[in-house]
């Protein structure tokens, strides 16, 4: 499933640090939590919160980083029920700030963000890769 979700938002493939990188989410609480969701005792999605730290938020807030609902399974609110997981985990984690990031081009996904009651930041996310 992550391989398709980067697959379907055109993020580069690495599987090596994929692998890594879900290592160190699964094995340290601290960094966030990996969710898997189901529907009627079949896998149907999955959704992934980091944690991270910021002066403008506060603190700690969570970043809802990824987030896949497998194409059979789209349109029946599964989407809206992991939003609300994403929201209790980052209340039980003491948090008071979920941010997420969404493409420009995925218009129905911002919808159902909006509908939830995010916003939109008039500024642009930059990454530079060190490695």
């Amino acid at each position: 499933m992550v391989r398709q979700f980067h697959s379907d938002e055109r993020i580069e493939w690495n599987e090596p640090g994929v692998r890594s990188a879900m290592q160190a989410l699964i094995g340290d609480a601290a960094n966030g939590k990996l969710v898997l969701m189901e529907l009627d005792g079949e896998l149907a999605g999955y959704l992934v919160v980091g944690f991270c730290f910021s002066l403008e938020f506060g603190g700690r807030f969570g970043l809802l980083d990824e987030l896949y609902v497998l194409p059979a399974h789209r349109g029946g609110g599964i989407g809206k029920r992991a939003l609300e997981e994403v929201e209790s985990l980052c209340i039980a984690a003491g948090l008071e700030c979920v941010r997420l990031e969404v493409s420009d081009d995925n218009e129905h996904a911002r919808e159902i963000y909006r509908r939830r009651g995010y916003t939109l930041h008039p500024r642009r996310l930059m990454s530079k890769r060190l490695k």
